[in-house]
């Protein structure tokens, strides 16, 4: 009989572990989730920005984003189905079923606050529930917004959050010339902002020398601030000298508004952006002693296209908090 007993036990109580990557937050966790939150949707609201919640649960092809990181199944009917990953293209494929018609393309603001859910592999100490705060305008002329919008995000860091911060500004037009150019071993370069390695590749393929080449893979994707380009930059081609110069010319009043008030910001010529659809600028927020960006957004124009035959502009922004809750009971 007593040999019995450890499977007696086993059956009788159901678990107490949290599956990996989720947690179980005690009272004084959720409370410091709640303050935060709260604080920072009050910002966002006295901006006029109105809250929606999307569902949990959505179709696998509204999401864009890493596939392989998605929780995906299938119903009682046998329908594929996900949890969320991004809460952007839900807001986006809201705001299409809303609209009446073609014609009308009034400019709305949104907020949310709610969480995403990612299959990362359990060698990577990453959470996969992770509590978010973001925000989009949508709209004709959104992205004329996305100022407004950067200051918005460093508001909320900075007096919620108590962040120093440096805004990174960056543009998607070189990073697709580079990649089209220098293909699946720039993608990976520039995944880890590999500067060796694309000064191998810069070497390769366009003939640079050794010193040269790594001066220019340096500046690239570490540029000093102020730095004029390195003599290098020639050996470029015309097609990548002219998608630079183009983000050049496209950041600098964005970046001119930001400093005149103060704020901490730096053109990135080449960096990777974290989301497809992306259209033009994005930003990522780095706060002092982290090395991820605590803050990512930038504009998405085309992306209403993915659910309707007319065009609208957005831009916006997304943090986690679970930062400020501490790390829970897992």
């Amino acid at each position: 009989m007593s040999e019995d007993l450890p499977h007696q036990f086993e059956s009788r109580y159901r678990r107490i572990a949290v599956p990996y990557g989720f947690s179980m937050y005690d009272p004084a966790a959720t409370a410091a989730l709640e303050k935060a939150s709260r604080a920072a949707q009050d910002i966002l609201r006295a901006h006029g920005f109105e809250r929606i919640l999307p569902a949990a649960i959505d179709y696998p092809d509204t999401f864009a984003e890493n596939h392989e990181e998605m929780f995906i199944f299938k119903d009682n009917s046998g329908e594929k189905l996900a949890l969320r990953n991004d809460i952007t293209a839900q807001v986006i494929k809201g705001y299409v079923r809303q609209r009446q018609d073609s014609q009308n393309s009034t400019l709305r603001k949104f907020y949310y606050a709610a969480p995403v859910y990612k299959d990362v592999r359990r060698n990577y100490p990453l959470p996969r529930e992770i509590w978010q705060i973001g925000c989009e305008i949508i709209g004709t002329g959104a992205d004329t917004h996305l100022a407004d919008l950067i200051a918005l995000c460093l508001q909320i860091l900075h007096s919620v959050f108590g962040y120093t911060t440096a805004t990174e500004i960056c543009d998607v037009r070189p990073h697709n010339a580079f990649a089209q150019v220098l293909g699946e071993d720039f993608l990976a370069a520039a995944h880890r902002r590999d500067a060796p390695l694309l000064a191998n590749l810069l070497q390769e393929h366009f003939g640079a020398e050794t010193s040269e080449a790594q001066q220019l893979a340096r500046w690239l994707f570490y540029p000093p601030l102020e730095a004029q380009k390195p003599q290098s930059f020639a050996k470029l081609p015309a097609t990548l000298r002219e998608s630079l110069a183009a983000a050049e010319d496209a950041t600098a009043p964005l970046l001119q508004k930001l400093r005149a008030e103060s704020k901490n910001a730096f053109w990135q010529p080449l960096a990777m952006p974290r989301s497809s659809y992306y259209s033009g600028i994005f930003f990522e927020v780095y706060a002092a002693g982290l090395t991820e960006p605590v803050a990512r957004g930038g504009v998405y124009n085309e992306l209403v296209r993915r659910y309707a035959p007319f065009a609208a502009g957005a831009c916006g922004f997304a943090f986690d908090l679970l930062p400020f809750a501490g790390p829970g009971d897992r």
